[in-house]
């Protein structure tokens, strides 16, 4: 039998999270005594967590808000998705050291593949932290689209510290109100929404000007009541809230981290989880 080892997920906020009750149900279907557990831990708190948790002999870590961009110079290595991103959502523990791995870019690419729609030729991608920086990986290299508005409060900044994919272009919030949306698919990766976060975005989202068939995505969970989702479904596009993503992304984070593909059952349980 596996000795018990613990696991967990590092955020401020990190209450909400969904991601114990979902480990938990995968380490049960499997048949191991793990525990994943939530811990807050602020902006200062991080490189003492990490060295902490390596210390104890963690299995492994997840990382949420407002980690992810910070987590690249405290790791000894990065996985080349995890280095082309400029985030890490996933931290691997080994003799070597502390490895910053980021699979939030799959779980979104799979989340999507599970909505009903056409080809993407057009996007819009609300935010400039590390959750955005993997969807716009995703959106780039795994679904192919090739014309994204990347929008954010600083275009300047983002443009500085990051140098965007062809077919990116990078604007303020001012200018995506001065026309219509015109995508087939948006996605929020702000905060807006989340508990503790803000209630709106700068401007006002014309979601009614969306192609016929959009795709929104509010990568926030759970869903707020009266939110984005709730206006685009109104408005008859196809929406998806934040938890297949979730659910994608622990599944390779799972895979990392205990060396072996998930059986269908154990992913079976850990949708079941996020839902019940």
């Amino acid at each position: 039998m596996s000795l018990p080892r613990c696991f967990g997920v590092l955020g401020d906020p990190v209450a909400h999270s969904r991601s114990p009750v979902m480990h938990a149900a995968a380490f049960a279907a499997l048949g191991l005594p793990h525990r994943y557990l939530a811990f807050h831990v602020d902006g200062a708190g991080l490189p003492a967590a990490l060295a902490g948790a390596r210390a104890l002999g963690f299995g492994g870590l997840s990382l949420t808000v407002p980690h992810k961009q910070a987590a690249v110079a405290l790791c000894d290595e990065l996985t080349p998705t995890a280095r082309r991103i400029g985030a890490v959502n996933t931290v691997v523990f080994s003799d070597a050291g502390i490895c910053g791995d980021n699979t939030d870019g799959h779980g979104f690419a799979a989340a999507v593949g599970e909505l009903a729609g056409g080809a993407i030729e057009r996007a819009v991608i609300l935010g400039g932290g590390g959750a955005a920086l993997a969807v716009i990986d995703a959106v780039v290299h795994a679904l192919q689209v090739r014309d994204v508005r990347w929008v954010t409060r600083d275009p300047a900044a983002l443009r500085a510290a990051r140098a965007p994919d062809a077919g990116v272009r990078v604007i303020d919030y001012a200018e995506l109100a001065a026309g219509p949306l015109a995508a087939d698919l948006l996605v929020n990766c702000t905060t807006v929404g989340m508990r503790q976060g803000p209630r709106e975005w700068p401007v006002a989202l014309a979601v009614d000007s969306l192609r016929p068939g959009a795709r929104v995505i509010d990568i926030v969970y759970p869903r707020p009541h009266g939110g984005l989702l709730d206006v685009a479904e109104a408005a008859g596009f196809v929406v998806q809230d934040g938890l297949p993503m979730l659910l994608w992304q622990g599944v390779r984070a799972l895979e990392r981290w205990l060396g072996g593909p998930l059986p269908a059952d154990a992913v079976t349980a850990m949708r079941a989880a996020l839902v019940g």
